[in-house]
């Protein structure tokens, strides 16, 4: 950054000593121009009277001649704007007055003639002026031709007229080669200048509008330029700023120690070298605002290789420092429980393996029934149970403990300079507070398990394996008696949230017992069927009831989650050992006959026979009741439904037993 920022502020520098130097060039020519007259007028009285001892009147009177011309000079140069014009005057007055005065009065002013031709060959040079070459030329031949062949008396031998042309075209020619270098070397410098003018321009339309703050500084450390990022970041104005020792207006402090620091352009001063602020570098505005920044300073140097001063780029650090806070946040925390992860659990962990934290106890924790939950009532209200739980961990346990979640509904503690004693008293408390609050009126369980660390007998990651072996058993037992019981209450809900479905499926329940006791099974069995028709619509839990009581045409999505809940009941069931006998045939109970149901499409008796009961009971329940999409039908009518479908949505079988044997209805 040094080497080019600094190139930029030197083409800068040079782009205004080129155009220094461009005017006072422009400025010299002029003036050399303008000078030329009255120094020839010196000149010929010094060489006329002085020299060649020409009569004092005479000599007055050339040298009148060239001053007159030179203010006629001047007078054209100074209200003649175009230099067409200009060049028009001087090729037809001056070619016109040297021909009167060359046939005229040479005998008086001869030395002036000279004068004058000299004066307009460098005109043409200067003027790069074919039209003023061709006249000068031509006049001046005409003269010293005229001059020659008519013998005017003069001291000076006649080939002096013609040498003197010579010479005079020959210099012509080498000094207007000279004058196109020099004008050629000028539309250069112009061109150059315009493009170092671009380029100042556009450095500084740069400086203005980037994001970062800039500031210059002299070697003295005295600022010279702040862009308006700096402006707002240190509340001063680029004017009030301008001229001020950079700590003045640049207020730096530790974030932590609240000490000034130590200006980064005073560093660079003392070090000649690229420098940045440290982290937790906090700049002071003028206003008292504090901001973290992050900045860089770098000397500048001249086409010479001095030190010209420092440049110093700045930049809010506030956005880019919450969001790596929020990175690193992320990185060791749990999204949903704010809870810290395994991550950081694996690193804690390695910390407090020491003796000054021994004893050291290992807990975990696990929510039972979360899987439940999230089929039942949807993950939702399985993130509500998990972060119900966080919030009594942390309530319960001291800060100093190292609260974390390492999967789904697993939770680990490590608790430093704690017993087992304490430990399970923590526990406790944490599992009368757990079995006190509900979700979706289901109490919440959890499933403990510690060990504890008191020596360095045993490793850190043994003590972890225990307590979670521990916790692994409580919770196969808990299990197998709570989820029974979490059933039953999901069951209770979808009654409770919908009474038409509760007397629906204790409806198809008492149909199913009919079924059942009509081919004679015993009462195990027959009691089996019964759970079965109660529990067969539980997945409707998981479903809106606006869809499941919808009057209109439902939607393919909307069949589509209709279509879901014998799935749905199958995953809350197959988990509980008092209900996975009955969760194959509640699965299958939507499957038809003839294949063509859900949600497997299995046909015949690879129908579970509870799933063909069930089929029958429902569907005729279900036409013998009111729905909000129609009204309800006569036995007679649903019978004869029944009838019809079966051997492809029914089984032929029991079809027939329900109407023939159980309604006595002579249908065929």
């Amino acid at each position: 950054m040094n080497t080019k920022l600094s190139d930029v502020f030197g083409d800068v520098r040079t782009s205004y000593d080129n155009a220094s130097a461009l005017k006072y060039e422009n400025r010299f020519f002029s003036m050399l121009i303008s000078g030329l007259l009255p120094l020839g007028a010196a000149a010929n009285f010094t060489v006329s009277y002085f020299i060649i001892r020409y009569p004092f009147r005479e000599t007055i009177v050339n040298s009148a001649v060239l001053c007159f011309f030179a203010v006629v000079f001047l007078f054209v140069q100074k209200t003649v704007g175009s230099e067409s014009a200009k060049k028009i005057i001087y090729v037809s007055v001056f070619s016109l007055l040297l021909l009167v005065i060359a046939t005229s009065y040479y005998h008086l002013i001869g030395p002036a003639v000279w004068g004058i031709i000299f004066i307009m060959g460098f005109f043409a040079m200067v003027y790069s002026s074919p039209e003023m070459t061709v006249a000068y030329g031509v006049s001046s031949l005409i003269a010293n031709s005229y001059l020659w062949a008519e013998h005017i008396p003069y001291e000076i031998d006649g080939h002096y007229y013609l040498s003197m042309t010579i010479i005079l075209l020959i210099s012509m020619i080498g000094m207007r080669s000279i004058f196109k270098l020099l004008k050629k070397r000028q539309m250069l410098i112009d061109r150059q200048y315009r493009d170092l003018q671009r380029s100042e321009n556009k450095l500084w339309t740069t400086l203005i509008s980037v994001g970062d703050g800039v500031v210059a500084t002299d070697k003295d450390g005295i600022i010279e330029f702040m862009n308006p990022v700096a402006e707002n970041l240190t509340g001063w104005s680029s004017a009030e700023a301008v001229g001020q020792p950079f700590e003045w207006v640049f207020r730096i402090i530790n974030e932590h120690t609240r000490i000034i620091m130590e200006s980064p352009v005073h560093v660079v001063l003392r070090t000649l070298k690229k420098y940045e602020l440290a982290n937790h570098s906090i700049l002071v505005s003028k206003d008292g605002t504090e901001r973290p920044i992050e900045d860089t300073a770098a000397p500048i140097y001249d086409e010479n290789g001095l030190l010209g001063g420092v440049v110093l780029v700045l930049r809010d650090f506030s956005e880019k420092r919450e969001k790596g806070r929020q990175i690193e946040y992320l990185s060791y925390h749990d999204q949903l429980t704010g809870l810290y992860n395994r991550r950081f659990v694996d690193q804690e962990s390695a910390a407090l393996d020491n003796e000054v934290f021994y004893p050291l106890t290992v807990m975990y924790a696990d929510v039972n029934g979360l899987k439940i939950i999230n089929d039942a009532f949807g993950h939702d209200q399985g993130n509500h149970l998990l972060v119900k739980f966080a919030d009594i961990l942390t309530d319960s346990l001291p800060k100093e403990q190292i609260i974390s979640r390492i999967g789904g509904d697993e939770f680990l503690v490590l608790m430093p300079n704690t017993s087992a004693a304490e430990a399970h008293e923590l526990m406790d408390l944490i599992r009368e507070k757990t079995e006190s609050e509900e979700v979706m009126n289901i109490n919440m369980s959890v499933s403990f398990g510690s060990a504890t660390k008191y020596d360095d007998s045993d490793t850190l990651q043994e003590v972890m394996r225990q307590a979670e072996n521990i916790m692994y058993s409580k919770k196969i037992l808990m299990n197998s008696s709570k989820r029974g019981a979490t059933i039953r209450t999901i069951s209770h809900v979808l009654n409770v949230k919908n009474q038409r479905e509760e007397m629906h499926s204790r409806r198809v329940s008492a149909i199913s017992v009919q079924i059942a006791k009509a081919y004679g099974l015993d009462e195990e069995r027959v009691n089996e069927i019964k759970v079965a028709g109660e529990l067969h619509d539980i997945g409707k839990i998981a479903i809106d009831d606006a869809i499941l009581n919808k009057t209109g045409k439902l939607t393919m999505q909307e069949r589509d989650q209709i279509r879901s809940h014998p799935e749905i009941a199958y995953r809350l069931l197959n988990t509980s050992g008092e209900y996975y006998r009955i969760a194959e045939a509640i699965y299958q109970h939507h499957e038809r006959w003839d294949g063509t149901g859900y949600p497997n499409g299995i046909a015949g008796k690879e129908i579970h026979w509870i799933a063909r009961v069930i089929a029958v009971a429902d569907a005729f329940d279900a036409m013998c009741s009111d729905r909000p999409y129609r009204s309800a039908l006569r036995m007679e009518d649903a019978a004869r439904e029944i009838i019809e479908n079966a051997g492809t949505q029914f089984d032929p079988e029991i079809a027939r037993v329900f109407v023939h044997d159980i309604l006595k209805l002579e249908i065929s």
